[in-house]
């Protein structure tokens, strides 16, 4: 007797934007392992080697975690998840840097893309501290920046009726779109393996993350918990930080008064 694992979940992203998990694999979990969800496929893989499979959930769950804490991450690519995602398109360059997921967008050349346009709630400056990231404020409340911005999606609303006029007058779809803002939503199924998935999560749902995509890792994470709860533990559990060799001499001066 099997049990389907898979459990379709969405999550609504930056109010017109989205995450669906459309399929994962295993879809079928044996009953008696019907609470690891698909934390039984990492335990059935790791111990292929002895011949062995699932035990009890307290002997399985010490092994997931001991394979995490270790970094023995093969075993974690045996569970796969389909995703359906609608973002901007600035958030999906960033999301398709992850070179170890697979990626299908829809594209400009066959559709007539819609007017669903980003509108940022929140502006802020610059970080004087690193190149990358912006500060925690808000420079909305400054009124002079707010008519910028305002001016600024004002002309990327522009920009999308200059496309439309484009198709109109007969502009093929493919040199009609070249133009179009980066602040468009786009749509792509995402389809990648739970080890590559957490590296992921650890890297656009951290402190340094731009807020956007974030926001969309912070989704896929609360949509896979409860799939695979054990993995999930470990991750919180074992999360690693990089230190340069001065930050850890000093960590171990503090430690040794």
């Amino acid at each position: 007797m099997y049990s389907q694992c898979l459990k379709t979940s969405s999550s609504r992203v930056l109010k017109n934007g989205f995450v669906k998990l459309i399929d994962c694999m295993p879809r079928q979990i044996p009953l008696e392992s019907k609470s690891m969800g698909c934390d039984y496929a990492i335990v059935q893989a790791a111990r292929v080697s002895y011949a062995q499979g699932t035990k009890d959930i307290e002997t399985d769950s010490k092994l997931i975690k001991y394979l995490y804490k270790n970094k023995h991450t093969s075993p974690f690519e045996m569970v796969k998840f389909k995703f359906h995602v609608k973002a901007p398109i600035f958030v999906a360059r960033q999301w398709f840097r992850h070179r170890m997921g697979n990626y299908n967008e829809i594209s400009g050349r066959y559709t007539i893309l819609p007017n669903e346009i980003y509108i940022p709630s929140k502006v802020s400056s610059q970080s004087k501290e690193n190149k990358q990231l912006s500060s925690n404020d808000d420079l909305l409340t400054d009124e002079n920046i707010n008519k910028h911005m305002d001016d600024y999606i004002k002309g990327a609303n522009n920009q999308f009726n200059q496309y439309k006029k484009l198709l109109k007058i007969g502009v093929s779809r493919e040199t009609a779109r070249i133009a179009l803002p980066l602040n468009m939503f786009t749509e792509f199924y995402f389809c990648i393996d739970l080890h590559n998935l957490l590296n992921f999560i650890k890297l656009r749902n951290s402190w340094n993350a731009q807020y956007e995509i974030k926001e969309y890792a912070h989704a896929i994470e609360d949509i896979i918990s409860p799939l695979c709860p054990i993995t999930m533990d470990a991750y919180k559990e074992y999360k690693t930080v990089t230190l340069t060799n001065a930050e850890y001499q000093k960590l171990m001066k503090i430690e040794q008064k």
